[in-house]
């Protein structure tokens, strides 16, 4: 590939990322090495346990479709078997917080991880490099380590984010995480300092050598269900070995004359639709980019948006979600009405 972007937060999978061009990868192949080399170096953010979506646009090969790889709760999961424990919601409305942290520290926060069959779904069917080569860089930096970053210092140094856990109390939860990642006195390692985790590394050798079976059906998935039983886990081994993703159709958008192709609910593409939607209502060149107008127009939207992905947007396996409506121009046009004529939306939380 001559022309190409990689973006990541981090400067070493980005690195990887167009080694792996140059190295005659796709962009399917620079992809998943820059992920998988993020979960090494930014390992509280994303991760081969982590879970989303994937858009894939391959014009030569007549594809595009997305890969939702969203995480499922464990079939030991029940309706009511945190109800009692509710004491109010995170502020951005992705979640609650609950007496204990159960559901967000610990083992029974986990959920059934979709990461890494996505990256060896879309790798080893549209890249063209092997599937152990684009492993091979996530590898050596989790054995030969890497240097925290400052992005890396300030999101563990983090004191807890809109009501969930410090970042801090994660990294230490187990005697293995304050082991790799904070100092002698527990506190997160910080700028400059490096973390090894050849145990890491040794995972990651296996799923280059077996491909992501390993992780879902194999040795890796066995010591997982063994984990989890020892300590009070939901997660199971039947859950890992059922555990498939789903290929959607692009949800379809457009914005000024552009057509944007996004991902289906449960991922947040509706709410992009439905906020484009509004904003395309308003001359935002005209307004000022960060006027007082513009920050305005702009928050209500996201808020009107929040509000109806709170009251209307889940899994569409559980819950009928009036798509057409909630991206429709018409009904943009009638919240655009709303702000224009100074209305404040309100997002409820509960409390």
């Amino acid at each position: 590939m001559k022309h190409g972007i990689i973006c990541a937060p981090q400067p070493e999978a980005v690195d990887v990322g167009a080694r792996t061009l140059l190295a005659g990868g796709n962009a399917v192949d620079a992809a998943i090495a820059t992920a998988l080399v993020q979960g090494v170096v930014d390992p509280m953010m994303c991760g081969i346990a982590g879970f989303g979506a994937m858009q894939l646009y391959l014009p030569n090969k007549g594809v595009h479709g997305l890969i939702d790889f969203h995480g499922k709760a464990p079939k030991a999961t029940r309706p009511d078997m945190w109800e009692h424990l509710i004491e109010g919601e995170t502020r951005d409305g992705f979640g609650f917080v609950l007496k204990g942290r159960v559901n967000d520290l610990g083992y029974q926060a986990i959920t059934v991880p979709g990461s890494l069959k996505a990256y060896y779904q879309a790798q080893t069917t549209h890249g063209r490099l092997p599937w152990a080569e684009i492993v091979a860089p996530a590898i050596g930096y989790a054995r030969d380590g890497w240097v925290v970053r400052p992005h890396v210092t300030y999101w563990w140094s983090d004191e807890g984010q809109l009501g969930r856990s410090p970042t801090a109390e994660r990294l230490r939860f187990s005697p293995d995480g304050a082991a790799l990642y904070c100092r002698a006195d527990l506190s997160p390692k910080r700028l400059g300092d490096v973390v090894k985790n050849p145990d890491l590394g040794n995972v990651l050798a296996m799923i280059a050598r077996d491909g992501a079976d390993v992780f879902y059906r194999g040795e890796i998935a066995a010591a997982i269900d063994d984990d989890m039983r020892a300590r009070g886990g939901l997660l199971s081994a039947e859950d890992l070995r059922e555990y498939e993703t789903i290929w959607r159709d692009p949800l379809w958008g457009s914005y000024r004359g552009k057509r944007i192709a996004t991902n289906n609910p449960p991922g947040g593409g509706i709410l992009l639709v439905q906020m484009l939607n509004i904003l395309e209502r308003f001359d935002l060149l005209g307004i000022g980019h960060n006027t007082a107008e513009y920050v305005r127009v702009v928050a209500e939207a996201m808020k009107l948006a929040t509000i109806d992905k709170d009251a209307f947007v889940g899994d569409p396996a559980f819950v009928d979600i009036p798509l057409s409506r909630l991206t429709a121009k018409d009904y943009a046009a009638g919240l655009a009405d709303g702000i224009r004529a100074g209305k404040q939306a309100h997002v409820p939380r509960m409390q």
